[in-house]
């Protein structure tokens, strides 16, 4: 007797895993204080930096330096299931998409979706941690 296995079981398990969205960089970049505190909450604490206001939130262990006034740069701690892979950008909320650099520690996208780069570092096996600009060098 044969055993027949259904196809959605086969495609289960070949599927490619995808992260789930952690911080949604989409919803913040460029974005007021006020407007970033609406998706991520109320900042932990905030101080000044070379640059501009620099804010630390709890969701996804996140830091954004405030470029005149806009959230500018974004850094996003917690990604640490993520695969270090371009699956990795489902975790930021941004489509799928080749990296333009990559190296063993490094994923890096330049003009994507609107940003002018999106970084990603390696951790022991996953990835560790997002480093976003969204406009200034």
């Amino acid at each position: 007797m044969k055993k027949i296995i259904p196809a959605f079981i086969l495609t289960l398990s070949v599927g490619v895993a995808h992260a789930e969205v952690i911080v949604d960089v989409t919803k913040i970049a460029g974005k007021s204080q006020k407007e970033v505190a609406a998706y991520l909450g109320k900042e932990m604490s905030c101080g000044k930096s070379k640059y501009g206001k620099k804010c630390q939130y709890k969701k996804g262990k996140t830091e954004i330096v405030f470029i005149n006034g806009k959230a500018d740069w974004i850094t996003i701690e917690e990604i640490d299931n993520a695969p270090f892979s371009k699956s990795a950008l489902n975790a930021l909320g941004i489509k799928e998409k080749r990296p333009s650099f990559k190296n063993n520690f490094t994923l890096r996208w330049e003009s994507i979706q609107g940003f002018r780069s999106v970084s990603v570092f390696k951790g022991a096996s996953k990835s560790d941690y997002a480093y976003i600009k969204v406009k200034t060098k």
